[in-house]
């Protein structure tokens, strides 16, 4: 199995004495006594700070000029250790982090920023301890920050048509995300003259919670008539805030959503709406996603 001890990457070198969070979430200098006694019982053994990481689930932090590098186990990862982590995260606000976790093997990969890096943290450690959601659907709306969010940084071609358009459609709006390579997991609604319903104009086939043979049947129903009532109806709620501002809406939302015949999941996304008004009056809403975690629910 690879270690991620002697990673080299671009983040510069690491510091020689990193902290650990343990499973209270308290926080230690890796090197301290105390430490040394808890975990390998005086015996100094190379490896230590990476086996409490591996066998324990503690998380280990190194830390160089605005770069933070973060290793944990995160089916291992208490609430605490990572509330902690989140905290030492916010206070070094840091440029970038490496994350270096452990799941079937060693994988790495780097963010930018402390917000992303909190945001692909809680997804990897509650997907991977299959943990409980509080609620079943929420939802924060984020500024359009495009520096601090790799899903807006895919979505900057459609975001310049919508501002240069000054929100009218150019054309035919699937046209329009068939172009960008956007379809898959693009919804489009239609909003009838006098009426704020929303009514499916397309539904794109990447967005697989629902059995395939429903999106069939999906054109000219209204949003809220999915297999999931409540979540459409929580969903429906943001695409008409979008609708009355006039103006994007980006969400980072967390939902469990109930599909019949098969698992109750929890899916974490980011999602961009954007109204548009048409050159004959007509107005519509589309809403992408970009999927950043799902697993099943025991119960919900």
């Amino acid at each position: 199995m690879e270690t991620h001890a002697s990673l080299q990457v671009s983040l510069g070198t690491t510091v020689q004495a990193p902290t650990l969070i343990d499973n209270e979430g308290e926080v230690t200098v890796a090197c301290a006594p105390r430490m040394v006694q808890r975990l390998v019982g005086g015996e100094g053994e190379a490896d230590w700070p990476d086996r409490a990481v591996r066998d324990l689930g503690y998380v280990l932090v190194r830390e160089r000029a605005a770069s933070l590098h973060v290793s944990l186990r995160p089916s291992l990862v208490t609430e605490a250790a990572l509330a902690a982590l989140f905290y030492h995260v916010a206070e070094a606000m840091p440029e970038r982090v490496l994350l270096s976790y452990l799941l079937d093997d060693w994988r790495h990969e780097v963010v930018r920023g402390a917000h992303q890096a909190m945001t692909r943290l809680e997804d990897l450690v509650s997907s991977a301890a299959l943990w409980q959601p509080s609620a079943r659907y929420q939802e924060q709306t984020q500024a359009l920050t495009f520096r601090k969010h790799a899903a807006l940084e895919r979505w900057v071609p459609l975001l310049a048509v919508w501002r240069l358009a000054g929100g009218r459609t150019p054309g035919r709006l699937t046209d329009l995300f068939a172009t960008l390579g956007l379809i898959d997991r693009t919804v489009v609604l239609r909003v009838p003259n006098g009426s704020d319903r929303l009514i499916f104009e397309h539904r794109g086939t990447g967005l697989s919670f629902y059995r395939p043979c429903w999106s069939l049947m999906l054109f000219g129903r209204d949003l809220e008539d999915q297999p999931d009532r409540d979540y459409a109806v929580m969903t429906a709620r943001a695409y008409r805030a979008a609708l009355g501002a006039r103006q994007p809406r980006f969400d980072a939302v967390d939902a469990v959503i109930n599909s019949p015949g098969r698992d109750v999941r929890r899916y974490r996304y980011d999602r961009l709406i954007l109204p548009w008004d048409a050159a004959d009056g007509a107005r519509f809403v589309s809403g992408i996603s970009v999927l950043r975690t799902s697993y099943p629910l025991n119960s919900a």
